[in-house]
């Protein structure tokens, strides 16, 4: 797939199926590390066959979509690529979860609804989950279909669909929903080029001497698009496992890397953070990482201290400092908007409050703070700019504003919403209406051509005219006591009354790693959170509540939900919940 030369992922998966119908194309792996199957593009081509007649059978017309809801497997790549070559737009969603039932039908549901889907495709695995565990419960009126079975009255129809322009819809995502109610994002043909072919070039993947191995979600843009995707264009050969496997056991990550050499790797902060703190150097020393080219962080803030640390930890497996990957992207963009970071600046924090960007040498001042550079925008045709988001005017240089982007990867909008499309994919500056740019709803800032990013602009907290990011204070929070759970801080704000006119208040939502501590216990981690969040941020800390696993809400693929934190505060609704233990308020 190349740059110049725009074409359909079908279309490029077709060549590799006919150059080179034995090339790997993904590998599934079971939950202790090992193999289950793999598929080559001849197998994968010809199971794409099927599901293309399958749908072609049941009606199934060029632009029509179809959820795909699939446990990890060979499965869900067959019903990709089977969509795709039908010209049905699919739409990869979470299957609901049988533990969490009629919680995750109700999301199910405003997925099925609000993308007109007329199909439902899934495999045995699934299937048995819903008419079991999910029998009775109140499941969307659309059809389901099983893709891994073959019906011989099927017609095999060999012809794949060929769109009149690249520009028709290709492919219909959902974002995760971190800061408000899931949207589907609907992605063209030429936005998936514009991103496979760029990425291919910015991470070296090198066809059939790349191998990657991913636990990312399949249904989310990052294991979708660069991983999944990624294989089928031939950028390379994937392990793929399940996610849960990693949760379980976040060992079997590095098992399988080590295990099959792998070139690429990717995951969030969250993930390398805990590698390291789940590991020993005995471990380290076993794994063999020297074949990685690239380990990318992105999908959450990237964390100086999780650079740091995951360098020094792995340098005894082999592991190159430079193999470390920061990017920044969003569903919006296809998945990327920068990569390749490789600066860490330091920055004054009290004028980083003030959204000045200066700065410091480490001790010069008394507060300051590290961000991790997301690299450079390497997109033939891609603008990034850094904006005030109140006068819709460019920042100066050494202001913080919020990053909008145009180019080949912004996506054609959010799916049947006209209004938010407009006002997010539309955005124009007010002194330049020639251009129209995606308002990321992130914040950030340019350095030497790197892009920062410090926050979202939905999240930042402002207390006396001061802006605060959530992230920072929840990283002081993390190593304030030996009881907190690093994954589980979240910081967010509340306004407050009219006899309070601060702006707002800080409310802090932090697990514990003790499922029965003592109040004097408890009342140690309230004391040593306010101490580090006001030590470092010159914050007061009102409230605090704490509680077990669970408390901080989060998205499927672990990132927090710190908007769906504030409504569970705001309702009350934390007060009842099983994994609250107490709230703390100064008053």
């Amino acid at each position: 797939m190349g740059i110049d030369s725009p074409e359909t992922v079908a279309a490029a998966f077709d060549r590799v199926r006919r150059e080179r119908p034995d090339q790997p194309i993904v590998t599934y792996v079971k939950d202790d590390g090992t193999d289950d199957a793999t598929l080559t593009a001849g197998q994968l081509g010809d199971q794409a066959d099927r599901v293309l007649a399958e749908l072609a059978a049941r009606g199934l017309q060029a632009g029509d979509r179809a959820l795909l809801v699939y446990l990890p497997s060979p499965d869900f790549a067959i019903a990709l690529l089977g969509c795709l070559a039908a010209g049905v737009v699919p739409v990869p969603v979470a299957p609901p979860n049988p533990f969490t039932m009629r919680h995750d039908l109700e999301a199910f549901g405003a997925v099925a609804a609000s993308s007109g889907a007329r199909a439902v495709l899934t495999h045995g695995a699934y299937d048995r989950i819903r008419t079991t565990v999910g029998a009775g419960q109140a499941w969307p009126s659309v059809p389901w279909y099983r893709t891994d079975r073959d019906r011989p009255e099927a017609e095999r129809e060999t012809s794949w669909h060929q769109p009149s322009t690249l520009d028709e819809p290709a492919l219909l995502t959902y974002t995760s929903g971190s800061t408000g109610s899931p949207r589907g994002v609907l992605l063209s043909h030429r936005n998936l080029h514009a991103e496979l072919a760029q990425n291919r070039v910015d991470t070296d993947l090198r066809g059939p001497d790349t191998r990657a191995v991913s636990w990312l979600p399949h249904f989310h843009d990052q294991g979708l698009i660069s991983m999944t995707l990624g294989a089928l264009v031939g950028s390379g050969h994937v392990y793929m496992m399940s996610p849960l496997a990693f949760l379980h056991r976040p060992t079997v990550w590095f098992d399988v890397l080590s295990r099959v050499g792998a070139t690429h790797t990717a995951a969030p902060n969250f993930a390398y953070d805990l590698i390291v703190r789940k590991t020993t150097e005995q471990q380290r020393a076993a794994w063999d990482l020297s074949a990685l080219r690239v380990a990318m962080c992105a999908a959450e803030p990237i964390r100086a201290s999780t650079v740091d640390a995951f360098v020094k930890a792995f340098a005894v497996s082999g592991l190159a400092p430079h193999a470390f990957y920061p990017a920044y992207g969003l569903a919006e963009h296809t998945g990327s908007i920068s990569m390749g970071g490789r600066q860490v600046l330091r920055v004054d924090r009290d004028a980083l409050d003030g959204n000045w960007v200066v700065p410091v040498a480490e001790g010069s001042v008394a507060r300051s703070a590290r961000y991790v550079g997301c690299g450079a925008v390497t997109k033939p045709g891609a603008t990034v700019l850094i904006v005030n988001p109140e006068t819709r005017l460019p920042c100066a240089p050494s202001r913080v504003g919020e990053i909008w982007v145009d180019g080949p990867s912004k996506a054609l909008g959010y799916y049947g919403l006209q209004a938010e499309t407009q006002a997010t994919f539309r955005a124009a500056l007010a002194d330049d209406e020639s251009a129209e740019y995606l308002r990321t709803g992130d914040l950030g800032f340019l350095r030497e051509g790197e892009l920062f990013v410090t926050g979202r602009l939905k999240d930042l907290i402002i207390v006396h005219g001061l802006n605060h990011y959530p992230q920072d204070i929840e990283d002081s929070v993390r190593g304030c006591h030996a009881a907190v759970r690093a994954g589980g801080v979240a910081a967010f704000a509340v306004t407050t009354g009219e006899d309070e006119p601060t702006g707002e208040r800080l409310v802090l939502f932090v697990e514990l790693r003790q499922r029965r501590p003592s109040e004097a216990l408890a009342d140690e981690v309230v004391r040593a959170v306010r101490r580090a969040v006001y030590g470092d941020h010159r914050l007061a800390v009102p409230t605090v509540v704490l509680g077990l696993s669970g408390l901080v809400r989060k998205t499927t693929s672990g990132k927090v939900r710190r908007q769906a934190c504030r409504e569970a505060y705001e309702s009350g609704l934390v007060h009842g919940e099983l994994t609250t233990i107490g709230v703390s308020m100064l008053h």
